[in-house]
């Protein structure tokens, strides 16, 4: 695992509700309670807030040590969701483009209205530390990887360039292939005879056969992955194999999600599908328009 610095461990919040005026940036420091009787807590991720973006990234050394501090260990897969989800959400944040910074009159997610809120009304696992303010004049990643390396982890450079959530993929790419399939399509008995159950499709058309995809998130329970996989594995059934399907995903991290890097690496070889990581996802669009795939409804 390496070494990992454990100054960051501390038994209550050294952090002060600060008032902020003319604020460039801010940003807030998250941490785990492993022993919240007594307040002690780990950090484990930094969130920071511009006028251009939001950044945010954890460190993976610490999120695997409080795997084995954590006596509950539904609280640690708790943890591994909410990092998740702060993920996604600060995708979104980034795709809506609009101005970050503090105005409490907008409901901006991250202003620092809303992260006091958090600071204040945590739950017994998660704590978001008051916003702290920017004073220093420096470039927006190079900042970042400073604070990180100085109250995250003291070992571990945070990756700059995070990966497009999938909700994001999805918002950028349907509208390029609208004249080609349908998206986020609920198929029933009405619309597919043979069908035993509806079934949620992410991308559906057809030329002389159905094409299908699914876009999938490796980062979440296996049971939300084979739920994905069974709808393919359902339509096919139902066309006796006589469709192109894909499948886009890109691979977990092994240490943090085992069971669902598991999952992606038994997918990426099932031969009744191609497999595309995110970032080739105009594959299917290179091959609706190779094709002449139409919505199929």
């Amino acid at each position: 695992m390496g070494k990992i610095c454990f100054t960051n461990v501390f038994y209550i919040n050294p952090f002060t509700l600060l008032k902020f005026t003319d604020m460039n940036s801010h940003y807030s420091i998250i941490s785990a309670a492993i022993r919240p009787e007594i307040q002690e807590k780990i950090t484990i991720g930094l969130l920071f807030v511009s006028a251009n973006k939001v950044l945010f990234d954890f460190s993976k050394n610490k999120v695997l040590a409080i795997k084995t501090l954590l006596d509950n260990q539904n609280l640690y897969k708790y943890l591994t969701e909410t990092i998740k989800q702060i993920e996604i959400s600060v995708g979104l944040e980034n795709s809506k483009n609009n101005t970050l910074l503090n105005n409490e009159e907008l409901p901006i997610q991250y202003s620092t209205g809303y992260l006091s809120y958090m600071n204040r009304y945590s739950n017994n696992l998660i704590h978001f530390s008051a916003p702290i303010q920017n004073d220093l004049d420096m470039k927006e990643e190079e900042l970042f990887n400073l604070l990180f390396n100085e109250y995250i982890d003291c070992t571990t450079a945070p990756i700059q360039k995070k990966t497009k959530s999938i909700i994001t993929v999805k918002e950028e790419f349907y509208p390029q292939i609208k004249s080609f399939y349908n998206t986020n399509k609920t198929i029933t008995k009405q619309d597919i005879p043979k069908l035993p159950m509806p079934v949620e499709i992410d991308i559906i058309g057809k030329n002389k056969i159905p094409v299908f995809a699914q876009i999938i998130d490796f980062e979440r329970p296996t049971y939300n992955i084979n739920h994905d996989a069974l709808i393919l594995s359902t339509l096919m059934n139902v066309y006796n194999s006589k469709a192109k399907s894909f499948i886009v995903g890109n691979e977990p991290d092994k240490a943090v999600f085992p069971k669902s890097h598991m999952a992606w690496n038994d997918l990426r070889v099932w031969k009744q599908v191609t497999f595309l990581a995110v970032d080739e996802i105009d594959g299917i669009k290179n091959y609706a328009e190779e094709h002449g795939v139409l919505p199929l409804f």
